[in-house]
């Protein structure tokens, strides 16, 4: 397998939506402020899930200058979380 480009962004660019970056073997983004990565820059982009309530999920956020903080979404019975009115199922989320 190839080497992986590792481009490092700052903070502030971090920040803006739609921004791709590398965490060692993690390709991150920000998906209109929500925080998603997938390995190896393959497969489902994924949000990160922190922890879980009893009818929500907390999700990591990146907001404009580039810093991690957590949401609560709704999620249902069927394991699906809802981010701007969107339903994901479990292979878009990770724990």
């Amino acid at each position: 397998m190839g080497q992986l480009a590792l481009i490092d962004l700052t903070p502030e660019e971090r920040g803006t939506s739609g921004a791709v970056w590398w965490s060692g073997s993690w390709q991150c983004r920000n998906f209109d402020g929500y925080y998603q990565v997938r390995e190896q820059g393959r497969g489902n982009w994924c949000f990160i899930i922190y922890a879980f309530g009893d009818h929500h999920a907390n999700v990591y956020r990146v907001n404009v200058i580039g810093e991690m903080y957590r949401e609560d979404v709704p999620i249902d019975a069927q394991d699906r979380i809802t981010v701007r009115g969107r339903k994901y199922g479990r292979e878009q989320w990770q724990h």
